[in-house]
């Protein structure tokens, strides 16, 4: 017998010391990848990124496709192809769009892939032997568009038709003789286990919302087989040739797929690569949330393996207000997009503007206009503190000599501008800001927020900006060049010079590494030009003066600008 599968589930709970496992949904194959598909990966990404900067963090980082089901069978059929055929080309697209946008994966995973094939199987053999599957006759309320039967409760009429009221897509009353899963021994379980852990799912309102669903439906028993005769495309039930796996039931398994379901290596949770990452955490599209977070975590119960440790639920992008629709005209190609503004401009967008509650809307003015300000204020802060009027090197090695401990006293007597107070106010607020900025993005990141994670970011952007206007170092640049300066002079307006080198240059250094998940190819420009040794572009070098070796050749006059302006598209 497999190690481990006696075990209660109800109470197992997931390690620290596994690597942190993120997924995103296995995306459908029977249409090319639009910004939602980007959206979704780029969660996990920048989140995955972000557990890499911590010193000794392992994560895993799965995404792949779901190649099965009528839609794709449909769709082949129409154009003349074997399903295999569309599968294998579609699935490129999106691993094409995945490396193209910097989506660091460690597996794709294909639900053709032969071990998810025998992992699926494995599940199926497993349930009947538990008494959990039976046949029957199905008669329900049958989507094509989700490829799911819905209660009654779950549907609704509109213009004449029957609908789903969580996906609003047609639905047919179908009868079918299919194989069950008996989800309804469950009901009492998932509930228990939902209020003993209310961040199950995020946001809290879809576990609010899903938790009072459980408590007033009685849940049916699932459909999880189609006939053979309407399925030819699918897994085949085993020991049944007339039945193909339901398209859900067997695509919902390759989370654990990847990690090695159902060799012992996974049930001991040991594997040749280390810790057996699962449980993971699921990164979805409000429109699935049932699969998740109803069918998924009983399919685990049922076969005595943990839960997922956490569900994180998004809103769908809009364009300019409307839903993205051919007919309408207004869907925004994410390849194309990032072709014409570049990857890293249209990732950082996506994060912040992300919501994870409501809808995100995309304005290509807006995108525009972040841009924008991404050149104008991030990365003009190493343009600013790098020109060849200030020495980086310089600068670290008077705060190592202790130079700037009596800065203050300089300002008062030396400055050349009358804003001292205002200068003082905004570098103690900036040097506090940028010390606790890891932490303070690092909460933020945990949630899936990176909307506000990347607006605590701006705050240390546009301070160290502004205190660089204000301070105007380059006035002190010009009054060293006058030969007839006192050495007492030359002293205290090198000193000052440096110290807002030495603020910018650390700010652009901080904020380089912390937006690192977000922007990998532009930050990691702005640490090469400063010459951050790669070793230390992590989480432990994020406080200022916590890294004083870098800087060799930044204020050379050889650097090109990191990103350059581009009209908005017409």
């Amino acid at each position: 017998m497999v190690a481990g599968v006696a075990r209660s589930l109800r109470f197992l709970r997931f390690s620290s010391t596994k690597p942190f496992y993120t997924t995103t949904p296995i995306f459908y194959v029977n249409a090319n990848p639009h910004l939602g598909h980007l959206y979704s990966s780029l969660l996990c990404d920048t989140r995955n990124r972000w557990e890499k900067l911590k010193p000794g963090a392992k994560t895993f980082f799965t995404t792949g496709t779901d190649e099965h089901g009528l839609k794709i069978q449909a769709v082949a059929e129409a154009q003349g192809i074997h399903p295999k055929e569309l599968t294998d080309r579609v699935s490129e697209n999106f691993k094409k769009l995945a490396t193209d946008l910097n989506i660091e994966y460690d597996r794709f995973i294909r639900t053709t892939d032969p071990d998810h094939v025998s992992a699926v199987q494995y599940y199926w053999n497993t349930m009947q032997e538990k008494g959990l599957l039976y046949q029957g006759l199905h008669s329900g309320w049958y989507s094509i568009s989700d490829e799911t039967f819905y209660p009654e409760s779950q549907i609704e009429e509109h213009d004449g038709k029957m609908i789903s009221k969580e996906t609003r897509n047609v639905v047919v009353f179908q009868e079918e003789t299919n194989y069950f899963f008996r989800l309804s021994n469950f009901q009492e379980q998932l509930i228990e286990y939902l209020e003993s852990n209310s961040d199950f799912i995020i946001p809290h309102s879809r576990y609010l919302s899903l938790l009072n669903e459980l408590k007033e439906n009685k849940l049916e028993d699932l459909s999880v087989s189609r006939p053979s005769s309407r399925l030819t495309w699918g897994i085949e039930v085993p020991n049944d040739e007339t039945q193909k796996v339901y398209v859900w039931f067997d695509a919902l398994i390759n989370y654990i797929t990847s990690c090695g379901y159902p060799s012992d290596a996974f049930f001991s949770g040991a594997t040749a690569d280390g810790a057996n990452p699962w449980p993971g955490t699921h990164v979805i599209g409000k429109d699935i949330i049932r699969f998740h977070c109803i069918y998924w975590p009983i399919f685990l119960m049922a076969a005595n393996i943990a839960v997922p440790k956490q569900v994180v639920v998004h809103s769908h992008w809009l364009s300019d207000g409307f839903k993205m629709s051919k007919s309408l005209g207004n869907v925004v190609d994410p390849q194309s997009t990032a072709d014409y503004y570049g990857k890293d401009p249209l990732r950082f967008f996506l994060m912040e503007y992300s919501n994870l509650e409501n809808d995100c809307n995309y304005r290509e003015e807006q995108f525009h206009f972040t841009r924008e300000k991404l050149i104008g204020k991030y990365a003009n802060l190493i343009t600013r503190c790098g020109g060849n009027a200030f020495n980086i090197v310089e600068s670290l090695k008077d705060y190592e000599s202790g130079e700037y401990k009596n800065i203050d006293g300089l300002l008062d007597s030396r400055a050349l501008n009358s804003e001292v107070p205002e200068i003082k106010q905004i570098r103690d607020n900036l040097v506090l800001l940028t010390n606790s900025l890891f932490e303070t993005m690092d909460k933020k990141m945990e949630q899936f927020d990176q909307q506000r994670a990347i607006s605590e970011w701006w705050n240390i952007v546009e301070s160290a900006n502004q205190l660089f206007q204000l301070g105007q170092p380059w006035l002190y640049a010009k009054e060293l060049k006058n030969e007839q300066i006192s050495p007492e002079r030359k002293k205290a307006y090198t000193t000052l010079r440096n110290y807002y080198t030495f603020i910018a240059a650390e700010v652009s250094r901080v904020s380089s590494i912390l937006i690192s998940p977000i922007i990998p190819e532009l930050s990691n420009q702005i640490l090469d030009r400063l010459n951050v040794d790669k070793s230390r572009r992590n989480a432990a070098f994020c406080k200022i003066g916590s890294d004083l070796t870098y800087g060799l050749g930044a204020n050379d006059k050889s650097h090109k600008v990191p990103i350059s302006r581009v009209p908005m598209r017409e």
